[in-house]
C-alpha cells in the first residue's frame, strides 16, 4: 500500500493537478467573487426620503415601518421590472416610451434654462417688446336689450325689424324680460366675457359710441347694445409686474433654448428619408399629402 502511494505521488499528472488547484486557490484569494451588478438595486437615503415625502403628500402623515417596507419594495420592483423589460428589448420601437424619454429630456432642458436670470437691460427690452401683455383690462359701460331666440324664426325676424325701426325713429329698442341687467358700468373684459360668452368684448370694441346697434349674438341670445364709454387699459409699470415679466422671459428663453438644442441635434445626425417621401416634401403647394 505504501509503495503504491509513493508511486502515486511521483506521477506527473498528480503534480499537475495539485499545481492547478494551487493556482485556482491563489486566484480566488486575489479576485474574490462579486455579485452581478445588474442584479443589485441600491436605494440611497435620499431616495428613501423622497419616497417618504411622496407618501406624506398623499396621506398627510408619515408611513409606518410596515408601509415604508412596502414602499421600498414597490420602488425596487419598478426598477427590476424596468431592467428586465430592457433586457428583453420591450422598449424598442415603443412610441409611448420614446415620447416619455423625449419629454424627460425636454424637462431637463427647461430646468437648465430656468436657471438663467435676465439682466436689467434684457428684462427692460423684453418688457418693452411685450408691453401689451402687462396692461390693465379695458373697461366698458353699455346698455343692452335682450331678445330670446325661444320663438319661431318668423316671429324673431318681425321683432328684430320692429326694434330696428324704433332705433331709426330715435327711440330705444325694447327687449324681453330677463334676469340680465340692462345697464353695465365700467365692466372689465373678464366679467363681460364671463357673463355674455367668450369674445363678446370684441363686439363692444367694434360698436360706435352712443348708438344702438344690433342685434348681436352672445352665449345667452341676441342683444341690441349701446356702448357709452370705453376705457383702454393702461400699461402697468415694470416694477409692478417685474416678477411676472421675469417668469415670461424665462419661459421664452426655455423655448428658444430647446429649439436651438433641437436644431443642433438634427445637425449631428444624418436623417435619411425615403425618396418617395422626399419628393412629397419638395412640393411647395399647401395641398394635403396623400398616403
Amino acid at each position: 500500500m505504501k509503495t503504491a502511494f509513493k508511486k502515486l505521488i511521483h506521477e506527473p499528472l498528480i503534480h499537475f493537478l495539485f499545481i492547478s488547484l494551487g493556482f485556482f486557490f491563489v486566484y480566488d484569494l486575489l479576485n474574490p467573487q462579486t455579485a452581478d451588478e445588474s442584479k443589485i438595486i441600491t436605494i440611497s437615503q435620499n431616495r428613501v426620503g423622497l419616497l417618504i415625502q411622496g407618501f406624506e403628500k398623499t396621506w398627510t402623515r408619515p408611513p409606518t415601518a410596515q408601509e415604508l417596507t412596502k414602499i421600498i419594495d414597490d420602488y425596487a420592483l419598478n426598477e427590476i421590472y424596468s431592467r428586465e423589460a430592457i433586457a428583453l428589448g420591450l422598449g424598442e420601437n415603443d412610441e409611448v416610451i420614446r415620447r416619455r424619454l423625449r419629454q424627460k429630456m425636454e424637462f431637463i432642458l427647461q430646468d437648465i434654462s430656468a436657471l438663467q436670470q435676465p439682466t436689467t437691460q434684457e428684462l427692460t427690452q423684453y418688457f418693452q417688446q411685450h408691453s401689451e401683455n402687462y396692461q390693465e383690462e379695458a373697461l366698458y359701460s353699455f346698455e343692452q336689450k335682450y331678445l330670446t331666440t325661444n320663438r319661431s324664426s318668423k316671429q324673431l325676424k318681425q321683432l328684430i325689424a320692429k326694434q330696428k325701426q324704433r332705433i331709426l325713429s330715435g327711440q330705444n329698442p325694447q327687449g324681453d324680460t330677463s334676469l340680465i341687467a340692462a345697464d353695465f358700468a365700467k365692466m372689465s373684459v373678464y366679467h363681460i366675457n364671463r357673463q355674455f360668452g367668450k369674445y363678446f368684448n370684441e363686439v363692444l370694441d367694434k360698436a360706435p359710441l352712443n348708438q344702438w346697434v344690433g342685434p348681436v349674438k352672445s352665449g345667452l341670445g341676441l342683444h341690441f347694445i349701446k356702448v357709452s364709454q370705453r376705457i383702454d387699459g393702461k400699461i402697468l409699470p415694470l416694477m409692478q409686474v417685474k416678477e411676472q415679466v421675469i417668469k415670461d422671459w424665462q419661459h421664452q428663453q426655455s423655448i428658444d433654448f430647446t429649439n436651438k438644442y433641437q436644431q443642433e441635434l438634427l445637425l449631428q445626425y444624418d436623417v435619411i428619408v425615403a425618396k418617395q417621401v422626399s419628393d412629397l416634401l419638395s412640393v411647395k403647394d399647401s395641398s394635403p399629402v396623400e398616403k
